[in-house]
């Protein structure tokens, strides 16, 4: 039978390795055991030579055997089989060189150790306050704590105020009697010509009162007697009360004092 060009079907001779009429390649010639094969065939199906020449070849690195161009990495694909790159949304985890994501720092533990000293503080300086307002203020404040309270059901003292520093001041217009006591307490004035009779007390209703709801008492007492009440160049005899809160009333000792008369 004939044998025609595979490519343009022209009649080529046994043996004849290219066609006359295209060029075109007609069979392949083992360059090892010499036999045969048919055009496209890159390996002796006899030997395993590489046709056109040499020894067969191993495939190399990065190459495909058969003949295959190497396999180039798809989108997302990492060359040589390495693992594939995190896709959006992945955490990576930083490689060699890299710096891990930022984070804030940490709190620090100074403001922890630094809160026992600041109660310590802040306790200190309550109880300092304090101190300085009950010094400045505590016998007015209890005063008035026995004043809500309707000044019954409820006692602040134990013990009757102390009176001392009385003293009579004489004025024309009036004799200016004055004390103190250690206690709020209230202030009022007996006095007579005699001392075994008071015949007068003034006020009628002892002032600053801290038994009643309208004062918490005081320390320093003052009481004038008008000079329209006293005869004029008369020694009188008198004595000064102070009530506390508790209800509990102190009288000073008998003292004199004599009134003056007026100027011409």
């Amino acid at each position: 039978m004939q044998q025609r060009c595979p490519n343009c079907g022209s009649p080529v001779a046994p043996g004849q390795r290219f066609c006359g009429g295209c060029g075109a390649q007609i069979s392949l010639a083992c360059p090892q055991c010499r036999i045969t094969v048919s055009p496209g065939t890159r390996f002796c199906p006899n030997c395993g030579a590489t046709l056109g020449g040499g020894v067969p070849q191993q495939p190399g690195w990065g190459q495909q055997p058969g003949g295959m161009p190497p396999q180039q990495p798809g989108w997302g694909q990492q060359p040589g089989g390495m693992p594939q790159q995190p896709g959006w949304g992945q955490q990576q985890q930083p490689g060699w060189g890299q710096q891990p994501a930022w984070a804030p720092p940490a709190q620090s533990s100074q403001s922890s150790s630094r809160r026992p000293f600041l109660v310590i503080l802040l306790i200190v300086l309550l109880l300092g306050l304090g101190g300085i307002v009950y010094w400045q203020f505590g016998d007015k404040l209890l005063g008035l704590l026995n004043i809500s309270g309707g000044g019954t059901g409820s006692t602040v003292d134990t013990t009757a105020p102390e009176i001392t520093n009385t003293k009579a001041t004489v004025n024309v217009g009036g004799i200016i009697i004055t004390w103190k006591t250690d206690d709020l307490s209230s202030s009022q004035v007996e006095y007579g010509k005699n001392i075994d009779a008071y015949t007068d007390v003034f006020p009628a209703q002892p002032a600053d009162d801290p038994t009643g709801t309208e004062s918490a008492g005081v320390t320093d007492h003052e009481v004038t007697l008008s000079g329209a009440s006293l005869e004029q160049e008369v020694t009188y005899h008198y004595r000064v009360k102070s009530t506390n809160a508790a209800g509990l009333e102190t009288v000073s000792p008998d003292k004199t004092f004599t009134t003056i008369k007026p100027p011409e």
